[in-house]
């Protein structure tokens, strides 16, 4: 005699649940739902927990990311014209680079976990006055790449972790760059790498043409 039992739920591995959680707060730190001290404290739990229903309860206070209403894209003349004052760059267990022609915002903060990230300024759109940039780097290395002449003053303390690099200063300005303009890096690096290199010529395909 035969029996049909019930199909079994697949068993969902810790790894890959973590991972799903990582992922899900951090796409809601991305979008203004959850503060940086929210997510900061969820990541640590994150990795404190030891058990699926663990890792399922840092997020059931969550809408789920498909009921959300899909964000509303500005059209691309706005986009050119309007530099944000204020933006928002993660990097999770990944590699990142924000490079080529963009518009730096007046402030941007950086969270990098575990992870390789580029913010490199040579062709993009300076504001004038002071551009802060807020660090928060842990296990992960973090590289700034500035123009010839740009002003950088670095007050990011470390942990474990190593802090080189600046830029020059504002006499030497190349031509085309905005006078006046300041990067002021802030923030802190734990068992991490913070670096600002400059960029002194055209870039060559194939050729590391960066120097400290």
């Amino acid at each position: 005699m035969s029996s049909s039992l019930p199909p079994q739920r697949p068993v969902l591995s810790l790894v890959d649940e973590r991972e799903r959680v990582i992922q899900q707060l951090s796409d809601h730190f991305a979008n203004d739902r959850l503060s940086l001290d929210e997510l900061e404290s969820r990541m640590e739990l994150v990795y404190k927990a030891g058990t699926v229903a663990e890792l399922q309860r840092l997020t059931a206070d969550l809408p789920s990311v498909a009921a959300l209403p899909a964000p509303v894209s500005a059209p691309a003349e706005e986009i050119a014209t309007i530099a944000p004052d204020r933006e928002r760059l993660w990097a999770v267990m990944s590699e990142t680079r924000r490079k080529g022609a963009w518009i730096v915002p007046q402030r941007l903060d950086l969270l990098a976990l575990m992870s390789d990230t580029t913010i490199d300024l040579t062709q993009a759109a300076l504001p004038t006055g002071i551009i802060d940039i807020h660090v928060r780097s842990i296990c992960a290395a973090v590289k700034i790449v500035v123009p010839p002449g740009l002003q950088v003053v670095s007050r990011v303390s470390s942990l474990m972790g190593s802090v080189r690099g600046g830029g020059e200063p504002n006499e030497q300005t190349a031509e085309g760059w905005k006078a006046g303009t300041v990067v002021r890096l802030t923030g802190w690096a734990l068992m991490a790498e913070v670096q600002t290199k400059v960029r002194r010529r055209e870039r060559i395909p194939g050729e590391d043409d960066e120097k400290e």
